[in-house]
């Protein structure tokens, strides 16, 4: 009777080192095992499939060119991934005046399931709520969407310096309510 052999998956640092070598397979096993999440990324700052595709398309392109330049010694495979698409949504997002009106109208929706684990995003979620609609808006659109305050003071129509003292005492609200 054959011994079976039980292989292990190269971590995601080997795919990427394999990667910045030109390996297709190596890539493509990277790009297997970590769209779904850089997908739900996209997503959550650009509100749309379609641009959310174009985002993740857009990094992995990137991550092809540039995986040299990934060093475990700065931090993980994945946060690498993740902030390369994330910041190829937002910069989708900066790029579409419009997209900022769109989100800014977007329902008050609970926070994703991946911002934080359950029992913290349940006490976040009661102490946004004990803010004034228009702070939570803000503090949602600048920390889930990435937007700028000068973003956001013309998606909201609001003087700049009135936005950052909005989000200002928002924020000291959020960490007394949560210190609580």
């Amino acid at each position: 009777m054959g011994q079976l052999v039980h292989r292990e998956e190269p971590s995601l640092e080997d795919l990427l080192s394999q990667t910045s070598t030109g390996d297709m397979a190596a890539f493509k096993a990277l790009y297997d095992r970590t769209a779904r999440l850089q997908l739900a990324i996209a997503r959550r700052v650009l509100c749309r499939d379609d641009l959310a595709e174009e985002a993740v398309h857009d990094a992995f392109v990137s991550i092809w060119h540039s995986a040299e330049r990934f060093l475990p010694d700065d931090g993980s495979a994945m946060g690498w991934i993740c902030t390369i698409v994330r910041r190829r949504a937002i910069d989708r997002l900066r790029a579409s005046p419009w997209l900022h009106r769109e989100i800014a109208t977007l329902p008050d929706d609970t926070l994703p399931s991946q911002t934080v684990g359950s029992e913290e995003r349940l006490a976040l979620e009661q102490c946004l709520g004990e803010l004034a609609p228009h702070v939570r808006l803000a503090i949602r659109l600048a920390y889930l969407y990435g937007m700028t305050h000068s973003e956001l003071s013309q998606s909201l129509d609001l003087p700049l310096g009135t936005l950052k003292s909005q989000l200002r005492r928002g924020l000291i609200a959020l960490k007394e309510c949560l210190t609580r």
